[in-house]
């Protein structure tokens, strides 16, 4: 049998060569550890400094940039929709800033916006039961309504698909047809009581005036986002409805798998991703003046700084006054 004194000494033992351990650690190993985190520590601080200088300098550059914007609006927008309306159709999660600088900006351009359609989320809802159900319902009120659905096909949207045609021939008139008001409301209606959108009217009736240009405002929650190829048919079957559509949203809903990411890469209707911004409200406008010239504007990359100069006139100097005229 072991003795424990045996068991004590060796404990002692392990117990010392660790004290052992640590003091050698401590003094032997210790400067050059310490010299390699200090050195590491003091990168790290570098790098935060330049960082935040950098951040600095990119938050004055936006802000000169909005400034600019605010500045420039009424030379840039004064006039250049005048005497056309607008409506404006918005996605689940949309960003109230980009239809409130949405409808000041076309106010400015000379535009009215006849009124607005909030798409439910169960608008945007691909599932199959919800499909048929929306697709039966497009198929009625087209049928009843005499609106001749084109396209049609199997795919996983095309119940949205239809509505979304629907929905557009109710709302617009740019392709040279109209319906009655009556006919118009009726398909809100229907709609309206399926659960698959809401409808404010800018005027005394009870479904928005006919409108000749369309806006969709895409949701204003980050990527990645869910139903981009419902809003991707919503935004053409607006299109083909009228004089111009261009599908805005806002610069924290940008990125891969967003909604305008997958229209940019189609390149079938115009997009402004930064619509929240004066800059963005602007290009948006001047997007829409450009009708069926589609483009892609905004801050990402591949997309236009601005569209093409508006029609305003460019100002001249006399000669001897340097007045403009």
């Amino acid at each position: 049998m072991i003795d424990f004194r045996y068991h004590l000494v060796s404990i002692i033992a392990i117990f010392l060569a660790l004290a052992v351990g640590l003091l050698v650690g401590s003094t032997a190993l210790s400067g050059k550890a310490v010299e390699a985190l200090t050195a590491a520590q003091r990168a790290v601080k570098d790098k935060n400094v330049t960082l935040t200088q950098q951040n600095k300098q990119l938050q004055n550059q936006v802000t000169a940039d909005q400034a600019f914007a605010s500045a420039s609006s009424k030379r840039l927008l004064t006039g250049l929709l005048t005497g056309q309306k607008v409506v404006i159709v918005t996605a689940p999660s949309f960003d109230p800033a980009v239809v409130s600088g949405m409808r000041t900006a076309l106010a400015q351009a000379g535009a009215t916006v006849t009124g607005e359609v909030d798409l439910s989320q169960q608008f945007l809802n691909s599932g199959g039961q919800n499909e048929a159900s929306l697709n039966q319902l497009a198929q009625r009120l087209a049928s009843q309504y005499g609106i001749t659905l084109t396209g049609q096909s199997s795919n996983q949207v095309s119940g949205q698909a239809a509505a979304a045609q629907v929905l557009a021939a109710s709302l617009l008139t740019g392709n040279g047809t109209s319906l009655a008001s009556s006919s118009s409301q009726g398909i809100l209606s229907g709609l309206t009581n399926g659960g698959y959108l809401s409808v404010s009217s800018a005027g005394s009736g009870p479904v928005p005036a006919p409108a000749n240009l369309a806006v969709l405002v895409t949701p204003g929650t980050p990527a990645p986002q869910t139903g981009s190829l419902v809003l991707e048919a919503t935004a053409l079957a607006l299109k083909d409805a009228s004089n111009g559509t261009v599908m805005a949203g806002s610069v924290g809903a940008i990125g891969t798998n967003s909604i305008i990411s997958a229209e940019n890469s189609k390149g079938q209707v115009s997009t402004v991703d930064n619509a929240d911004t004066e800059s963005g409200q602007i290009m948006t406008v001047q997007a829409l003046y450009l009708h069926g010239k589609v483009g892609q504007y905004g801050i990402t990359a591949g997309a236009a700084p601005s569209p093409a100069p508006s029609p305003s006139p460019s100002p001249t100097l006399t000669p001897g006054t340097g007045a403009r005229r």
